[in-house]
């Protein structure tokens, strides 16, 4: 019998927010499929934490969050967050709902590699969702990142959609940040 997550897929997401992004390096990198993709890393010096939002078409239950880390520009803690659209029928946008945090993992810091090999941390999160926030608290400094950076090379989110309620329009999308390549 195959387990739950077994039958999970990567699910299609759009970045909603994102407090910051180098130029060369934007946010749209994450909904890349592709193994040219070069990532994302935030911009130079900024503040942490850092904000990533993601929203997916509709609800659904999201088995797994996958982080390639970037191998020198490297979160000490992610933080992860989820939220469903309003019940009341009330505003389906990332700005209006109300968070649930669900924990954090911490990256390490990647010396033992000298800094060649990029970490696939994989968390077993197994909730309904709409929306997730991931915060990035500060980079592990490196003599690689005198610029005090957090990059993903990629992120993938697990799972199946809901069953739509039963004479109940979809919700609606927000306005993306960045649109999807084409």
């Amino acid at each position: 019998m195959a387990s739950a997550s077994s039958a999970a897929s990567r699910l299609k997401y759009q970045v909603v927010k994102c407090s910051s992004e180098d130029p060369e390096y934007p946010v749209s990198e994450l909904l890349s499929r592709s193994p040219q993709t070069r990532g994302w890393q935030t911009a130079r010096f900024c503040e942490f934490p850092q904000e990533v939002g993601l929203q997916f078409d509709a609800p659904v239950h999201l088995h797994q969050v996958q982080f390639l880390s970037h191998q020198t520009k490297i979160a000490t803690k992610i933080e992860l967050f989820t939220a469903l659209p309003p019940k009341d029928g009330g505003p389906c946008d990332y700005g209006a709902v109300t968070f649930k945090r669900l924990g954090y993992l911490s990256l390490d810091s990647n010396e033992r590699s000298q800094f060649q090999a990029r970490e696939l941390k994989t968390v077993d999160v197994d909730v309904s969702a709409q929306f997730l926030r991931i915060l990035f608290h500060k980079c592990h400094v490196n003599r690689f990142n005198i610029v005090n950076q957090v990059g993903l090379i990629a992120l993938y989110c697990l799972g199946k959609g809901l069953e739509p309620v039963p004479g109940g329009p979809p919700p609606p999308l927000a306005a993306p940040v960045v649109a999807p390549p084409p």
